[in-house]
């Protein structure tokens, strides 16, 4: 069954979009979500610059469920709506296409009972301004009710859902190009990663050890009845539940942030690779914001060290500057040991004379390891962004390697699970710099998580309670 949709009586009531109360809140939210919707699918924006730029349209947990879950099974959801319209949508009506996605993702996706559903979805055309197209959405959600409630019914009668099914489901939520690529990286891993992508990430946490002992904190998770389970590093656990995270226990105190397992062991590797005769090294995060591994850095630094200076460089003077607000509330923005500096890697001068005894550099990449936790990225990413942020990447190497120490160690990092951005960068790197005065060298790498790549190290999605990250140490050999 297909459906078709006309324009008769298309008059808008110009109080249709005013004077709305408390019961039409839920219609509201769906409003803003389809815009943020068409801002992200048509124009092509991320869920970060919503959260930036149309901060109202993404303000509250059901915005958030909505954003987050549409766009983590646009694909299917899509393919599901378009199938029971006659034609496509006009470009003027695309709000409500949307409109049909987020209903659709409810009714498949959450326990919310279907006929509030459809209700809600339907009192959203009128604050919408299109009151016309309520016999639509109503004809078409109700057919998608069908289809769940058999879909539900047979899960329910059999075993739950296959594995089979679960990755026919994941397939079809991943662009062909996506899992054409990860099923010839990871030939055995390809099913497990699609898998883990179209899952919601662990929230994990890093106790900030400069304010608080990590078994104190614990003991705080404890009392406020608040699961988790430990991990590899004292200062790091995950929840069992997912929460917002100004609820937890001395958030405001800045005992605790966010923060992934994968991108914690940034601060711990390149701790590890300082020479030990070192006092008080001179280190440069340098593409810093919003600072979760700067901040980490500083904490293991002051535990080891009586003096350090941490330089923290972004391009961008916002971003450094939200970077700040974080770092106040962790404590650590007024320490006079952290500078942040805004100035461009890629530029020769962006350091002034400024000289290094450790670099490390989360480089900017496709964020390939992290779709789960950032689903927008499966419909914006494309296969020619890899090698553009590879260009990117080697530039940046080439430009940082000049203000490295001789005997230094650059710590490389991506959250991405393709070659392009990481050993391919890291092996033209090193074979640019064979015939330099100032040789690249590999450190060898053993993190608690992941496996040795031929260069450096990867973590991927599909372990337990990690995103997919890429590290790789280099040290400065001057050669005679």
């Amino acid at each position: 069954m297909s459906f078709s949709w006309h324009t008769k009586g298309t008059a808008q009531d110009p109080k249709s979009k005013v004077g709305l109360n408390k019961k039409n809140e839920s219609a509201r939210t769906r409003m803003e979500v389809c815009k943020a919707l068409q801002h992200i699918v048509e124009g092509g924006r991320t869920i970060e610059w919503i959260r930036a730029e149309k901060a109202a349209w993404i303000a509250t947990p059901l915005h958030r469920e909505l954003i987050y879950g549409t766009t983590r099974h646009y694909l299917s959801l899509q393919q599901a709506v378009t199938e029971l319209l006659k034609k496509p949508m006009r470009d003027k009506d695309r709000d409500l296409f949307q409109l049909l996605i987020v209903g659709a993702y409810q009714l498949k996706y959450t326990g919310i009972a279907s006929y509030a559903i459809i209700n809600e979805s339907v009192n959203a055309c009128v604050v919408l301004g299109k009151p016309w197209a309520k016999g639509l959405v109503n004809a078409v959600l109700r057919q998608l009710q069908r289809t769940a409630e058999a879909a539900q019914k047979d899960a329910t009668q059999g075993e739950g859902v296959t594995t089979k099914q679960a990755l026919a489901a994941a397939t079809a939520d991943h662009p062909p190009w996506l899992k054409d690529k990860l099923k010839m990286q990871y030939p055995a891993e390809w099913q497990a990663l699609l898998i883990a992508n179209s899952q919601r990430a662990p929230m994990t946490l890093r106790i900030n050890t400069a304010k608080v002992e990590p078994g104190f904190y614990k003991a705080k998770l404890r009392e406020d009845d608040i699961a988790f389970s430990e991990s590899s590093m004292i200062e790091t656990v995950i929840l069992d539940t997912p929460q917002n995270a100004e609820t937890l226990p001395s958030w405001s105190d800045g005992e605790v942030a966010v923060q992934d397992l994968s991108a914690q062991l940034a601060a711990n590797t390149l701790m590890s690779m300082l020479p030990p005769h070192i006092a008080g090294p001179s280190i440069l995060d340098a593409c810093a914001a919003p600072g979760g591994k700067l901040f980490h850095l500083h904490e293991r630094l002051n535990a080891r060290f009586k003096t350090h200076q941490l330089f923290a460089l972004d391009n961008k003077k916002k971003r450094l500057n939200e970077t700040k607000i974080i770092g106040s509330r962790l404590g650590h923005s007024d320490d006079p040991r952290l500078t942040m500096l805004c100035a461009d890697a890629t530029n020769e001068d962006c350091c002034g004379d400024l000289l290094f005894d450790a670099i490390l550099l989360d480089a900017p990449c496709s964020g390939s390891g992290t779709i789960r936790r950032n689903p927008d990225i499966r419909l914006l990413l494309r296969s020619d962004h890899l090698t553009a942020h590879q260009d990117l990447q080697l530039q940046l190497l080439h430009n940082l390697w000049r203000r490295l120490k001789e005997g230094g160690t650059l710590l490389y990092s991506t959250c991405s699970i393709f070659e392009e951005e990481n050993d391919q960068v890291i092996d033209k790197f090193i074979n640019a710099q064979a015939q330099s005065t100032a040789k690249a060298a590999l450190v060898a790498l053993n993190m608690q998580h992941g496996s040795a790549t031929s260069l450096g190290w990867q973590l991927l999605p599909s372990a337990k309670n990690t995103d997919g990250f890429y590290y790789a140490g280099l040290t400065k050999v001057t050669q005679i």
